[in-house]
């Protein structure tokens, strides 16, 4: 053994010491914007489903318009051909947008498409209303109400059939495997295995993001012959109000689709999930329509606040703007406007089994003297009604100005 006189040096045993870190290793990505969509949904509480299927049923009222396909010059002519000829019930009146003639409807063939009315009723005994005129192809005929006479009788019911709609539990696991000697090993302010089960459970919580943001419905016996059920997520079920942006968002473009399409069916309180240059197009389109808020997240009386962008469309309608970084590192440039009230959790549980997300602790086999812990969840969720939701794409700017100059 050497002598040293004086103070050791540091490079004596340094290797050894033990080092002074942060209190926490800092994680990149650690925040809240990392999975914003699951976030909000794991605010809905889970509702329990007793099979891996899970089965719900759409409805909407009876279309208000129909196409004319073919043109009719006379205006004594009773037959009309349209597009869908069910649309239709004896006795309505509808009227033609274009031209303001009303008819009465007389019959109906669903075979032919060809609807027989009663030309101008308006305008009938000089009653001073819209007279008959020439009808173009693509006409669109708009449905006011019934009208029956004095003496009617029983009228033939009319309505739509319900569609259902289905989506897949899906089994979410991940194991956390440390050596005994992991386990034991602790830095001056932390250790180890704390930090790696928060890191895992933070990973799992993505993964969820991601399934519930972009999976696709789907039902296979995967390498070892087991059965698996993916759930679909928001994205693919999104059709009927799809804005193609095509690069400059808009701000005309956009109010109009809000007015027409975003805002056209559900509640006028929805938020969108977006990238980041989503939001970069938000805030270099608007003027005073996009305001900041913090909007507080969290159960049980635990709460912490997020920032979010509100933006006011032109019919009253409210959006609430959150960044989701694995949209915006997967699908940068779109966004997806989700109606939360039709939203619902939907978890696999059933005999005292939950498939609500846990740790179950020391999973690992009985000789290994280390440690496994299992994070696990089974759930999905549904959507109701997708034309209560909507989806922009290919955004990369933003511009308040008309696109036409």
């Amino acid at each position: 053994m050497a002598n040293v006189l004086g103070r050791r040096s540091y490079n004596t045993r340094s290797g050894r010491i033990i080092p002074n870190v942060l209190p926490k290793i800092i994680l990149i990505d650690r925040n809240i914007q990392d999975a914003g969509f699951i976030t909000f949904i794991s605010k809905l509480k889970g509702r329990a489903t007793l099979q891996e299927k899970v089965t719900w049923d759409t409805d909407e009222f009876r279309a208000t318009t129909a196409i004319v396909n073919g043109a009719v010059a006379s205006t004594t002519q009773t037959t009309i051909v349209f597009d869908d000829a069910s649309l239709f019930n004896i006795g309505e009146l509808w009227a033609n947008t274009r031209t303001a003639e009303i008819v009465q409807i007389k019959d109906r063939n669903t075979s032919t498409e060809i609807v027989e009315v009663i030309r101008a009723v308006t305008a009938l005994n000089s009653s001073g209303g819209s007279a008959a005129a020439a009808i173009n192809d693509d006409d669109t005929f708009a449905r006011i109400a019934t009208a029956v006479g004095e003496n009617s009788s029983r009228q033939t019911s009319i309505t739509t059939n319900t569609e259902e709609v289905y989506n897949y539990c899906q089994i979410f696991r991940t194991d956390l495997s440390m050596s005994e000697r992991q386990i034991k090993r602790e830095f001056e302010n932390d250790n180890e295995y704390s930090y790696q089960q928060m890191k895992q459970i933070k990973e799992f919580r993505m993964d969820l993001d991601r399934a519930f943001l972009f999976g696709e419905r789907a039902r296979f016996t995967d390498a070892a012959g087991d059965d698996t059920t993916l759930m679909s997520g928001i994205r693919p079920q999104i059709s009927t109000n799809d804005f193609s942006v095509g690069g400059t968002l808009y701000k005309s473009e956009f109010d109009e689709w809000c007015v027409e399409e975003g805002f056209r069916y559900g509640s006028r309180d929805k938020m969108m999930f977006t990238s980041t240059d989503v939001i970069l197009g938000f805030t270099q389109m608007v003027d005073t329509n996009l305001t900041f808020q913090i909007d507080l997240v969290g159960k049980e009386g635990v709460t912490f606040g997020l920032s979010v962008l509100r933006y006011i469309a032109p019919n009253g309608g409210r959006l609430l703007l959150i960044e989701d970084r694995n949209i915006s590192n997967q699908y940068n440039g779109e966004g997806y406007l989700v109606d939360m009230s039709q939203m619902e959790r939907r978890v696999f549980s059933n005999n005292g089994r939950s498939g609500e997300m846990k740790v179950i602790e020391g999973t690992q086999d009985v000789d290994d003297v280390g440690r496994v812990d299992t994070i696990m969840a089974d759930m999905t969720m549904t959507w109701g009604s997708e034309k209560t939701h909507g989806k922009i794409t290919g955004v990369s700017g933003g511009s308040y100005a008309s696109p036409n100059g």
